[in-house]
């Protein structure tokens, strides 16, 4: 019974030693790539984005929600942005069917520092694809404004949620 627990002990122990955090900082080269670290994104690049930003529009409230997730590419663990929106002001945006996923198509510290991000959006009310850019303006304002997207399979023209807004976070 020693034996074993003096094992899994040292079992533990290793496991600790190589699951290893990186904070990724401007101007930090990283030279060895190394597997099973989680590459992190500066919290003072990435807390800017982070949180509820929302509009009442007509009596219907627009809310997106920007999160980090721990992604793994490729045996290395990085940050990603994702986002959820939900438009119409009876659910709730934690209820998983009413709110809708989308990632940003870029990330990194220089896209962080710039002040914008892009995403790669879906209407699901209109199953259609468009392109959203998310820019700061002030420490809780940003600008929210959809576009159109190639999208051979669908015609409708606009989407099924307003397309410009000015966001305040909550």
């Amino acid at each position: 019974m020693k034996n074993i627990i003096f094992l899994l002990a040292i079992a533990l122990n290793i496991s600790c030693i190589t699951a290893q955090e990186v904070t990724l900082k401007k101007g930090r080269k990283i030279e060895n790539v190394k597997r099973g670290t989680y590459y992190k994104t500066d919290k003072a690049l990435l807390n800017k984005y982070l949180g509820i930003w929302s509009m009442t529009i007509n009596n219907k409230t627009f809310k997106f929600k920007i999160s980090k997730k721990k992604t793994e590419v490729d045996g290395i663990y990085i940050d990603r942005i994702a986002g959820k929106y939900y438009y119409d002001g009876k659910t709730d945006i934690y209820k998983n069917d009413s709110v809708y996923e989308c990632s940003a198509m870029e990330y990194g510290l220089d896209v962080l520092e710039k002040g914008s991000l892009r995403f790669r959006f879906w209407d699901y009310d209109y199953k259609k694809y468009g392109k959203l850019e998310f820019k700061l303006l002030q420490d809780n304002k940003a600008s929210f404004k959809l576009r159109e997207s190639y999208n051979p399979d669908n015609d409708i023209k606009g989407f099924s949620i307003p397309t410009e807004m000015i966001l305040t976070r909550n």
